[in-house]
């Protein structure tokens, strides 16, 4: 990818340009004013528009490979397989082209040495590069990178991924998921995998950083379920009995620390990763969840004064071993179910939808977010909160 040459805008003949390297070459753009303060204005939007055309000049040179994806698999394995085979020769044989240059040792075919370089892998582009690629965009878009559970989430991928994005082929992607589905990945999850790789390196080639990723091959692969399959895999919602159960025989069998967490759930629909802050919440009958990573934008939603009092200075359980213990209430039963069931009941309730998705600590979209200031005063949010409560006393006692 061609890098700035300087940083900022440059003048030349009285007027503002930028400038790249595009391999030993210099290239400029003309951003047509003289007043330095307006070229810096327009310098990003210039250096975007020039790495373009840089961009688009070269796909327009570039010829289409001498190979099909398939072929350069097959080679690839081949090399592989075989320690003793030289990548030059390989591609030699494969194009007929033999003949190297005394001075360097490169094939004299300039395509049959970009072969012999893919089949060995030299400069190969890697999935973690592109990682890095995707992080910067996101940055750049929306001023934040990605959030701890999505890396975490690539990791996951990424250790199960055996091909590098130039090796992705619709064979060898094909027989990866074939291969995952009989390790027992069910068809969801592997459309998830799909789906971020996918986005890794759409990334790449729309930033200009791997340009040569295009077409992105995944988009070649239908690896989309149905939206029954897609609906069984949703969070399991509470029922009545469940809540029953959950008040009458579980928790009571539980630690304080436990009953406060997977109650704060319950009675505020807050997210597992929000339980914590109950503790370091100062006003009375408020959880305060900071704006910070894991916690999807925090937020700010009342709390039942009994359980507030409980909850401060508490230490609050988290994570996999209050999941654990609605286990015993149902299989099904997760953290994030209990989120499902708080949504339900504000539905039960009656209460305006975009208040429950704002009790639920989910932003404004839209409309609602353009007008009418940020978010809902705390006394419409208490009377949708109370509201709610009596809907899930309701499932208690009933």
């Amino acid at each position: 990818m061609p890098k700035p040459r300087r940083e900022g805008p440059f003048k030349m003949k009285g007027l503002y340009y930028v400038e790249v390297y595009d391999g030993p070459r210099r290239r400029s753009l003309s951003l047509k004013t003289d007043s330095y303060e307006l070229a810096c204005q327009r310098y990003k939007e210039g250096l975007r528009e020039l790495l373009n055309k840089i961009r688009r000049e070269h796909q327009a040179t570039r010829k289409t490979p001498a190979w099909l994806p398939e072929q350069l698999d097959d080679l690839r394995q081949e090399y592989q397989q075989n320690h003793e085979l030289d990548a030059q020769e390989l591609a030699a044989s494969f194009t007929g082209k033999r003949g190297y240059k005394e001075t360097t040792g490169e094939l004299k075919d300039a395509k049959t040495e970009e072969l012999a370089e893919l089949i060995a892998g030299v400069n190969a582009i890697t999935w973690e590069e592109l990682r890095v690629r995707a992080e910067a965009v996101r940055k750049h878009k929306t001023g934040s990178g990605y959030s701890i559970s999505w890396h975490k989430n690539i990791d996951q991928i990424l250790q199960r991924v055996p091909f590098t994005p130039e090796q992705a082929t619709v064979r060898s992607i094909r027989a990866w998921m074939d291969q995952q589905a009989s390790k027992g990945v069910t068809s969801v999850t592997l459309k998830n995998w799909c789906s971020a790789l996918q986005g890794l390196i759409e990334r790449a080639i729309t930033s200009g950083h791997a340009p040569q990723l295009a077409p992105n091959v995944f988009k070649q692969i239908d690896f989309s379920i149905s939206k029954e399959l897609e609906l069984k895999n949703v969070y399991y919602c509470p029922t009545k009995e469940d809540y029953r159960k959950l008040f009458n025989e579980v928790l009571p069998e539980l630690p304080e620390n436990y009953r406060v967490g997977i109650e704060l759930m319950v009675w505020t629909g807050c997210r597992v990763s929000g339980t914590k802050h109950l503790a370091t919440s100062t006003e009375p009958g408020w959880l305060d969840v900071p704006d910070e990573d894991g916690t999807k934008g925090g937020g700010r939603v009342p709390v039942p004064m009994e359980l507030w009092i409980r909850g401060r200075d508490l230490k609050v359980i988290s994570g996999s071993r209050l999941s654990a213990a609605l286990k015993k209430v149902h299989p099904k039963l997760s953290n994030h179910g209990l989120r499902s069931g708080f949504k339900r009941a504000t539905r039960a309730a009656g209460i305006d939808s975009v208040l429950g998705e704002a009790l639920m600590m989910h932003k404004l979209q839209e409309l609602e977010a353009t007008y009418g200031g940020e978010g809902f005063p705390d006394e419409a949010l208490k009377a949708g909160s109370e509201k709610t409560w009596e809907a899930i006393r309701g499932y208690i006692n009933s």
